[in-house]
């Protein structure tokens, strides 16, 4: 039966006696070394092991199966295992030299080792060489082996804040924290890099001490002047101990100060010839921006007019100022524009734009009823609506024409005034001839022309021209004279056949 171990035990026992003769050795050799030496020591502990042994699962079982051992460098280590296999020999095997399971440099000072037993074994060594080492059973080293990692000696460098933003001509600092990490003893020189070349980095101060539990702070000041470009910037700390290093990064971010420029409205309208529009143009400071900014425009149209009041803006840091933007046409062709607005001041500029609708001024025409239905002899009306728009204003001529002869077309009145803005009506009449001669039935479209000078608008009326369906009134005369004739005809052969009967003759002529 196999047992598993349900604990992994890893137990660090500090002697006293055993550190201040440490400490004796290492005040002699401090006073031994030429002045200038740069170097560190490792705190020193000693670390007791406990590993079960299973041929079939591994060292530990299957609880926690070859367990990955680490320590730090220069610690005194003790490896104690015991057999979780009744009867099965074992023999453990820490492989420094990496050789795999040659067991013939088996010793504390090389490959540390035990015998080969079934009872269980201990041995212990200094881990003196940082690494990364395999330890066997070397009697199953097929599933019996894991990791022993010897940790070396260092620090660690973190900053706070990890990023600075700088305005353009001012400067920033970080705090570096150093902690020892495995022991580490020792005095660590600092040094600062920026990448790209812009700002300048300096460490305050250029060196600190740290021990196990002892940390220690530098401060990184980032620089800039007025000419720094802004940008992104990485500030790179450097931290050397003999041949233990490590570095951190700084986040430098450089602003400039500069300023906004913005237009409300960002777009308008204007009137060929007969109106003008604006625009507010706001100015702010950004980064600390101060100073006076001229103001100049461009247009995709030539025939445009843009002014500024006032001409130039002076703000203050963290201020706005405003400038009214003015535009007016006279000739230009109606269409959409844009208009850039540009802002300098010295090498600092920016700009924004504006959205011109040129329209001229124009009108409307619309037809209430767009289509007439009328009977031979009759009229109907429909009332034609003039608007304007643009701003037009001026006297409207009505004039319409029929696609062919027959019915004729009237407008009351047919001249009418219309006002900016305004809205002005007309009555169409349209007659249709009846009678001896009526309008023949069909389709007679009307053009209706409104016209101001050069300027002119139709719109078309659908006239449809029907016959009258019932009464006399619907019968041409031709018809009315011919029945006459006919019933005078009849009524007198009637009488004339009246009288032979009764022997009357008629009156001679």
């Amino acid at each position: 039966m196999y047992y598993e171990c349900r604990s992994f035990v890893l137990t660090k026992r500090a002697h006293l006696l055993q550190a201040a003769s440490a400490t004796f050795i290492l005040a002699v050799a401090i006073l031994l070394l030429p002045p200038g030496t740069i170097f560190q020591t490792a705190h020193a502990s000693t670390v007791t092991i406990h590993l079960v042994a299973y041929y079939a699962s591994g060292w530990n079982g299957t609880t926690n199966p070859n367990p990955t051992i680490a320590v730090e460098q220069g610690d005194t280590v003790t490896i104690v295992w015991s057999n979780g296999d009744s009867g099965v020999y074992h023999q453990f095997l820490l492989d420094v030299d990496k050789d795999g399971t040659d067991v013939s440099d088996c010793s504390p000072s090389a490959d540390p080792c035990t015998g080969v037993t079934t009872t269980g074994g201990t041995v212990t060594f200094k881990a003196s060489t940082d690494g990364s080492f395999t330890y066997y059973c070397t009697v199953h080293p097929g599933s019996m082996k894991g990791m022993f990692i010897v940790q070396p000696p260092g620090f660690s460098m973190a900053p706070n804040p990890s990023s600075l933003t700088i305005l353009q001509g001012s400067s920033s600092a970080s705090t570096i924290s150093l902690s020892s990490e495995h022991g580490f003893t020792g005095t660590i020189n600092l040094g600062a890099s920026v990448s790209p070349t812009g700002p300048t980095a300096s460490m305050m101060p250029t060196s600190v001490s740290v021990s196990p539990g002892s940390p220690a702070t530098s401060t990184v000041i980032v620089s800039t002047s007025a000419s720094t470009p802004g940008g992104t910037y990485t500030v790179t700390v450097n931290g050397a101990s003999g041949s233990t290093t490590n570095t951190t990064t700084v986040l430098v971010t450089i602003t400039v100060p500069h300023f906004s420029i913005t237009s409300s409205p960002a777009s308008l309208s204007v009137i060929q010839g007969v109106s003008s529009n604006s625009s507010t143009i706001t100015l702010t400071s950004l980064n600390g921006f101060s100073g006076t900014i001229t103001l100049t425009s461009r247009v995709s149209q030539a025939a445009l007019s843009l002014s500024f009041n006032p001409a130039s803006v002076t703000i203050s840091s963290g201020g706005s100022g405003t400038s009214t933007m003015t535009v007016s046409t006279s000739t230009t062709p109606p269409g959409f524009y844009t208009a850039t607005i540009n802002g300098t001041s010295g090498s600092t500029a920016n700009m924004t734009t504006v959205n011109i609708t040129v329209t001229i001024p124009d009108f409307n025409i619309k037809a209430s009823l767009p289509s007439l239905s009328i009977a031979q002899g009759s009229t109907a009306t429909t009332t034609i609506t003039l608007t304007s728009l643009s701003g037009f204003k001026g006297t409207l001529t009505l004039t319409g024409t029929v696609s062919q002869p027959g019915p004729t077309v009237t407008f009351s009145p047919a001249s009418v005034t219309l006002a900016s803005g305004g809205i002005v009506t007309s009555n169409m009449t349209v007659s249709v001839p009846g009678g001896t001669y009526p309008t023949a039935t069909g389709s007679y479209p009307v053009t209706v022309t409104v016209t101001n000078g050069t300027l002119t608008h139709s719109t078309t009326v659908e006239v449809t021209v029907g016959s009258i369906t019932s009464g006399t009134g619907t019968l041409p005369l031709t018809v009315f004279i011919g029945v006459a004739v006919a019933i005078i005809a009849v009524a007198g052969a009637a009488i004339y056949l009246l009288r032979r009967r009764t022997g009357q003759t008629p009156p001679s002529q």
